[in-house]
């Protein structure tokens, strides 16, 4: 488990190496209160203490339930944390201890779950819609980004579109389909709107959102198949008057470049012309009113083929009605049947099929896509790809060795640590990771993340246990937590100021591996600063022309301590002052590779003095007070003195 290690500050406290055996010696040599330092590890019957000293604070059923965690955990929790029930075991262990007493004290705490861990349980999926949007056409689009229409453009914008109430540092699991290679257009009719009769049931009437009414007779279209199923009329035999109605409604053709009716014909048995095809702008859809509505009789605009007096012919498309002048209303079209069954001499067989709303317009298409899952995180500046997140994609599950494009979560955290082992052999202990997959088969917008921390050159799952030593300091009255924080940097740490500098100076001032500038001196990668000269020259640093190299040398150092304190507000925004009235100062433990090829060590002590950044400032006085208490030696204060 990761150590954060707190090394606390008061001008009041000595330390002591006795063991815990001495203090309880003394405790049973005398009752009088004396001053004592000390270092425990908190064991279960600790655990059982605060939590039933919790549990006497819970307000709700919630409440209670983290209470008995403490105990159940051995470890507390951010709703009842050891800063505040540690005090509560002093009290009840070390009864004899006074003021000016300290406990160096180990204990175990439950972090909470990063909120992205939430956020990153759902995957959305790009809809039609939302191509459109990213294409600019209702249209001229395919469902897929590609090297033209590009993610790294298009997503942010997309997701600037659909989540705006979404708040600051939100995550978002994001699929959408990707072609490497960009869209070909094409042209001709386009089937938008289709009805092919295919869900049909032969032999009985049309149905399915038609209407299907004989305003003179009792004859309706029906469903019938020879090679599919297609809607057919015919009043042979019906021995009465047809005049039969097969309507169905179009609206969104706003959304078609030009819209144009299609559809298909087979004539049979042909004695008279039977068929028309109509439509209306002010038919309500009640087919009580279809007598009533004005139709417009456009049967003129296709060719409907008379076919055989015997037998059958075959589907040829009838050709195509502009639907232009109808954009952004709802119309109706109708195919009316006018027979006469009684004498058989208007019964002529038709046949429609392949009934649809086309768009005359160029096209595109892509041959190939692949499905891409990314996640990006909200700033205050828009969304950004969410580069602390690694997310899994289909080539990493065939790399494991899976069957399909997702894995469990039990599998996960057996297969994954090796998957990191493999795509991040350079990560050094301590180093965390995060990583999003699909964890169903068939729920295409389930999703899971699990955390991994390494160390001893291992990857394993992060439980969010985070072992922790604290000071905690007697008044005289009670204890209570010393708030100093020490600070060993680590990669991350030094990575900060990396970015400040690529972010608020220049990118040039650092490698192209992006783990170092030269400012300052930070290495990411070597967690170091780097205080060699010759690296100021060849990344062209300002301020050391015309210097000696005594001079040089000295600004150096001195870049390292307004570097150190631009690295402290960076990685603590929201620091204060102190607590309680007690000071609150940041121990910073640091290396240096300097100009002999050596590495070196260092301490800092600094504070936060100010409301603007940086916040933070050397507090040399203090680090000399520490150095005559023998906490510090003058070698590890030394540096830009």
């Amino acid at each position: 488990m990761k150590k954060i290690l707190v090394i606390l500050f008061g001008a009041t406290l000595l330390w002591s190496c006795n063991p815990l055996e001495d203090t309880y010696k003394q405790l049973d040599d005398s009752q009088e209160p004396y001053k004592e330092s000390i270092k425990y590890t908190l064991v279960e019957a600790d655990y059982v203490t605060a939590g039933n000293a919790a549990l006497a604070d819970a307000q709700n059923y919630e409440d209670s339930s983290l209470a008995k965690s403490i105990k159940s955990n051995l470890a507390f929790n951010s709703r009842f944390n050891g800063k505040d029930y540690i005090p509560v075991i002093l009290s009840t262990n070390f009864p004899a201890l006074s003021k000016g007493s300290s406990g160096n004290i180990t204990y175990n705490e439950f972090t909470d779950l990063p909120s992205f861990f939430a956020d990153l349980t759902s995957i959305y999926t790009l809809t039609t819609d939302d191509y459109k949007m990213l294409w600019g056409s209702n249209t001229l689009f395919v469902e897929a980004l590609t090297p033209t229409v590009n993610p790294a453009a298009k997503i942010p914008l997309l997701l600037g579109e659909n989540f705006s109430n979404d708040p600051i540092e939100k995550y978002r699991l994001i699929a959408y389909n990707y072609s490497s290679v960009d869209a070909d257009t094409t042209g001709g009719l386009v089937r938008l709107v289709n009805f092919d009769f295919n869900e049909g049931v032969v032999d009985q009437p049309v149905a399915n959102g038609w209407i299907n009414k004989d305003l003179t007779g009792t004859k309706q279209w029906l469903y019938k198949s020879y090679g599919g199923i297609y809607a057919q009329m015919s009043s042979y035999n019906s021995g009465e008057q047809n005049d039969s109605w097969l309507i169905h409604a179009f609206d969104h053709l706003d959304t078609i470049d030009n819209p144009k009716l299609i559809f298909k014909v087979k004539v049979a048995y042909y004695n008279a012309d039977c068929l028309d095809i109509l439509i209306s702008e002010n038919f309500d859809g009640n087919e009580a009113n279809i007598g009533t509505a004005t139709w417009t009789d456009i049967t003129s605009n296709f060719t409907i083929p008379q076919g055989p007096a015997s037998g059958y012919g075959s589907f040829v498309d009838a050709g195509a009605y502009d639907l232009s002048d109808y954009k952004g209303k709802t119309i109706y079209i109708a195919f009316r049947y006018i027979g006469n069954g009684i004498d058989n001499s208007a019964t002529t067989t038709y046949q429609i099929d392949d009934v649809a709303i086309t768009n005359d317009a160029t096209v595109l298409e892509v041959s190939n896509t692949e499905t891409v899952y990314t996640a990006y995180t909200k700033k205050s500046n828009g969304w950004k790809p969410a580069s602390d997140i690694v997310v899994l994609n289909n080539a990493d599950y065939q790399e494991m060795g899976l069957e399909g494009s997702y894995i469990s979560t039990d599998d996960a955290k057996l297969y994954l640590p090796i998957y990191l082992k493999v795509h991040f052999p350079y990560e050094f202990d301590g180093a965390v990771k995060s990583i999003a997959f699909r964890n169903s088969e068939n729920d295409a917008s389930s999703a899971t993340v699990l955390q991994f921390k390494k160390a001893s050159g291992e990857w394993s799952v992060n439980d969010f246990i985070d072992t922790k030593t604290e000071q905690f300091f007697n008044d005289g009255t009670k204890w209570f937590f010393d708030p100093t924080v020490n600070l060993t940097l680590a990669s991350s740490d030094y990575q900060l100021l990396v970015n400040w500098v690529y972010t608020n100076l220049s990118r040039s001032y650092g490698s192209e591996h992006s783990n170092d500038e030269f400012y300052y001196g930070a290495s990411a990668f070597f967690s170091n600063f780097d205080l060699r000269l010759f690296k100021r020259t060849q990344y062209s640093i300002p301020g050391f022309d015309g210097l000696s190299e005594e001079a040089q040398i000295a600004l150096t150092w001195q870049r390292v301590e307004e570097g150190l304190s631009i690295l402290l507000s960076e990685k603590y925004p929201d620091a204060v002052s102190e607590v309680s009235g007690f000071p609150i100062y940041y121990w910073v433990y640091f290396k240096t590779y300097e100009n002999d090829s050596n590495n070196y060590n260092y301490v800092g002590i600094f504070q936060k003095t100010k409301d603007t950044h940086p916040y933070f400032e050397r507090m040399t006085n203090i680090e000399d007070e520490m150095v005559a208490q023998g906490k510090l030696t003058e070698q590890e204060v030394g540096w830009n003195r």
